[in-house]
C-alpha cells in the first residue's frame, strides 16, 4: 500500500538545489498487533492532492506512531543525498523499485504458501518505507543538524531510526519537491515471514540494534 505525492510538484515547478531522504524499517508487527493496521489506516486517510499543512499532520501522525515502536524495529537502512542530479535519482529509484515490490497479488496473500511468490505463511515483519525530495535551503538546518549529530558507529541502532522518524517533524513542506509512504504487504492483515524478507531483494537491510 501506498501514498505519493511527487509528480506534479517534481516535473511542474523550478526546482533549485535539492536533498534526498529515504528511511526504510522491517518491523516486528508482533511488537505491537495493531501497528499495520494504524499505518495502513493513516495511508488510507490521506489525500491524493495535499496541502502543505497536510502533509505536515500526515507525516507527524505517522511519524508519531514509528517512533512509539522504535524497540521493534529489527532491520533498517537510511540515506540523505545531497547533490541535486543523483538526489533525485535516487527518489525516483527508491519510489519505483519499492513500488515493483509490494505484494498486493491475491496470490502472495493469505494462510496456503505458494511457493512462486511466498516461501512462508508467517506474518512477522511489516516493511514500512517514507522517502522525500526537498529543496535544500534553511528550512532544512534542523533536520541537517539530527544527521550531522549521529556518531557513524550509530547509524544502524534503534533510537537512531527513532530519531531520524522524529527529525521528520522539522520538515517545511513548503519546499517539498517529492515525497511517498509506503507499507509493504499492501493490506492490514497480511505480513512478511523472515524467509520472504530476506529474499526480496533487500539485502542492504541492515540489523538493528
Amino acid at each position: 500500500m501506498n501514498r505519493r505525492n511527487f509528480f506534479s510538484n517534481l516535473f511542474g515547478r523550478r526546482r533549485g538545489e535539492s536533498i534526498f531522504f529515504g528511511i526504510q524499517v522491517a518491523v516486528n508487527a508482533f511488537g505491537d498487533e495493531g501497528l499495520r493496521a494504524k499505518v495502513h489506516r493513516i495511508i488510507d486517510e490521506s489525500a491524493d492532492d495535499e496541502t502543505p499543512e497536510e502533509k505536515r499532520r500526515f507525516y507527524k501522525r505517522l511519524a508519531a506512531i514509528l517512533v512509539e515502536n522504535q524497540h521493534f524495529f529489527e532491520y533498517g537502512y537510511w540515506d540523505v543525498i545531497t547533490e541535486a542530479d543523483a538526489a533525485e535519482a535516487e527518489f525516483e529509484n527508491w519510489v519505483d523499485e519499492i513500488e515493483a515490490s509490494i505484494a498486493t497479488e491475491e496470490e502472495e496473500m493469505g494462510e496456503r504458501v505458494n511457493e512462486m511468490y511466498r516461501y512462508s505463511s508467517s506474518k512477522y515483519y511489516v516493511v514500512i518505507t517514507l522517502c522525500f525530495l526537498f529543496e535544500n535551503d534553511r528550512s532544512l538546518d534542523r533536520f541537517f543538524e539530527v544527521v550531522d549529530s549521529i556518531p557513524e558507529e550509530e547509524y544502524w541502532k534503534q533510537s537512531t531510526f527513532g530519531r531520524l522518524f522524529a527529525a521528520i517533524n522539522s520538515f517545511d513542506f513548503e519546499f517539498c519537491l517529492g515525497d511517498a509512504a509506503f507499507i509493504m504487504p499492501g493490506n492490514e492483515e497480511d505480513g512478511i515471514s523472515m524467509e520472504d524478507l530476506m529474499g526480496k531483494s533487500v539485502e542492504y537491510l541492515r540489523a538493528l540494534s
